[in-house]
């Protein structure tokens, strides 16, 4: 079997992949550590909020730091994408999933209420932190209050500063105490510095230049994540042709490819009713509520699938927003809605 000439590792150059330090991110990482290591000192840690551009280190950090506190404390610990995740159930169930508590759990036929009594036992046993990514798509903010009235510790993560602005009172209230940690966008050294740690992982020395990351991280404009991509895409290219080194070109090539990744995340995240709702408003520009309805009933009767009424359509008109593939303007009957540029 031949040597690679380009890639050592593949993993090292995945977004997912832990890194074994964190670059550039000393003030972030204190304000987090602070708040967790409250639990080294036996006193309850205090929930946090991190926000800020995607691609800035949130998720990255918020893992980091909880992986390191449980090499020192017993702590429980689960991730959850509430883009994957939004609904109240699904979330529980990921929870306790995560910690080891859905043997006596049917995935339909358990109340929410009995699996908040079960997760309510465990963090009185052993400390446990959720860290809830995406937070603002969340189909409601009520699970925090059921978390934090459950002895859970909270690390919120969303690319918005104004998530719970328009919260419920009650649970805005039990909110304020939340430590907000800003995460700016990368600048490009940052991003460099980033890029080369990745290189000197996963990549063969000397397969690429460092003139060639700071030309990635120009491009990234300040997301680690697309600079990651750019990266492992220029990569695999230059090792499928059998070459000792990433020609400039591949880099080019890999950058809108990169860019798309996100998007087509999303959108592989949403639901054929939702896709088709999504379509209809592309196809008219703008079009307000009650012929968006009808056009959409039509689109679904052509594409074979089955009606909904009118709640359920609001909701998915409601994930299209939370997802910032539309906006809206007006109220009611008289609300117009239309694609975002974000929109494919």
């Amino acid at each position: 079997m031949e040597e690679n000439k380009i890639i050592k590792d593949l993993r090292v150059l995945s977004v997912d992949f832990p890194p074994s330090r964190i670059v550039q991110r000393d003030g972030q990482l204190k304000a987090l550590r602070d708040n967790l290591n409250f639990i080294l000192e036996k006193k309850p840690p205090r929930n946090s909020f991190l926000y800020g551009p995607p691609g800035t280190g949130k998720t990255c950090i918020s893992q980091y730091v909880v992986d390191e506190l449980r090499k020192h404390a017993a702590v429980n610990k689960a991730y959850v994408n509430c883009w994957e995740y939004p609904s109240k159930f699904k979330i529980l169930f990921s929870v306790l999933q995560s910690i080891g508590e859905t043997f006596s759990i049917h995935r339909k036929g358990t109340p929410t209420d009995e699996l908040l009594d079960i997760l309510k036992k465990r963090a009185a046993e052993k400390h446990v932190i959720v860290i809830l990514d995406e937070v603002d798509r969340l189909e409601s903010l009520e699970i925090l209050y059921d978390f934090l009235l459950a002895g859970v510790f909270l690390i919120l993560i969303s690319n918005q500063e104004t998530a719970f602005h328009e919260a419920d009172p009650r649970i805005r209230s039990r909110l304020s105490s939340l430590d907000h940690i800003s995460f700016p966008p990368y600048s490009i050294q940052d991003v460099k510095d980033i890029l080369t740690d990745r290189r000197d992982c996963g990549l063969i020395p000397g397969s690429v230049k460092g003139t060639q990351l700071e030309r990635i991280a120009e491009k990234a404009s300040g997301d680690a994540r697309v600079a990651i991509n750019i990266l492992r895409m220029a990569a695999e290219e230059a090792e499928n042709q059998d070459l000792e080194k990433i020609p400039d070109s591949f880099i080019e090539k890999a950058f809108p490819r990169a860019e798309k990744i996100p998007m087509e995340d999303l959108m592989a995240k949403l639901s054929p009713h939702q896709k088709v709702a999504l379509e209809v408003i592309c196809k008219k520009k703008k079009i307000a509520s009650i012929p968006l309805y009808h056009e959409f009933g039509n689109a679904l009767r052509q594409k074979g699938l089955s009606p909904i009424v009118d709640r359920t359509f609001r909701k998915h008109l409601d994930r299209l927003l939370r997802f910032g593939l539309v906006k809206s303007e007006g109220e009611g009957r008289w609300k117009v809605y239309y694609p975002t540029q974000k929109t494919p």
